[in-house]
């Protein structure tokens, strides 16, 4: 059957469903019928909530479906040398809680992923801004693949002092820092979040094939990466996939703030 068809089915018949399970509380809620019920409705069951019960059994029986069709057709991601793909990490702080960011930072080192380049932008570049940058160097910053750049503008707006000369020079030196290195940070003049994500993207460029973001609080799973590149290099009609991101736990990626 084609996927059109398919999707067409099933919009159509989540459609019916939703509007048959509405009308059916509707109905029972008017005429309030009551299967059982104590002396003085201590203790009562009706249409109500007969209604309600059976809208969890089938939504909890869907869900059971869905994720046994996801496990078996979850696999390992077999990438040939000649499809390998270049991807970057990109990680949003700003003021973050000291912990959360060691947390952050570890997980992204724990990510199996060949070669996956950790870039963290943090929004600030102020003496209290600095603690983030020492994290980063404890964390990251103990081989020759880490870099680092405070910059005192952004890509939009110009520091304190900076010439027009000096603020092209900081943009070639967050590219290059970027670029160059495994793991980089980079400090820039708060400009917000998107500013942020500016900057990495900006600076990544056409250097890697996928970018890959999350929050500085955030601990991803080890095979967060390969998995959600597993689903775009599978689907080509898939032109972003989300993470499975829960409050306190592991985190297949992440994506806002």
């Amino acid at each position: 059957m084609p996927v059109q068809l398919t999707t067409a089915l099933r919009v159509v018949g989540t459609s019916l469903f939703a509007l048959a399970v509405l009308g059916g509380i509707l109905a029972a809620y008017v005429t309030g019928y009551q299967f059982i019920h104590t002396e003085k409705h201590y203790l009562s069951f009706g249409l109500y909530g007969a209604i309600l019960g059976l809208h969890l059994l089938i939504q909890s029986l869907f869900a059971f479906l869905e994720h046994r069709r996801m496990r078996r057709a979850a696999r390992p991601l077999k990438l040939p040398c000649s499809r390998r793909r270049a991807v970057a990490l990109c990680i949003a702080a700003y003021q973050e809680d000291p912990d959360y960011l060691r947390k952050c930072l570890r997980s992204a080192q724990r990510i199996a992923f060949p070669d996956l380049k950790v870039v963290m932008v943090v929004d600030g570049n102020r003496q209290e801004d600095a603690y983030m940058l020492d994290i980063f160097h404890e964390v990251l910053g103990g081989t020759d693949q880490a870099g680092f750049f405070v910059w005192r503008s952004n890509f939009h707006e110009a520091g304190e002092g900076e010439t027009e000369t000096s603020l092209q020079e900081g943009m070639e030196r967050v590219r290059a820092v970027v670029r160059t290195s495994t793991f980089s940070c980079v400090m820039q003049k708060w400009g917000g979040k998107r500013e942020v994500m500016y900057t990495a993207f900006k600076a990544l460029g056409d250097s890697v094939d996928y970018i890959q973001v999350c929050d500085s609080d955030t601990v991803l799973d080890p095979a967060c990466t390969i998995e959600m590149l597993r689903v775009l290099e599978e689907d080509p009609q898939v032109g972003g996939v989300g993470g499975d991101v829960q409050p306190s736990g592991k985190s297949l990626a992440v994506g806002d703030q």
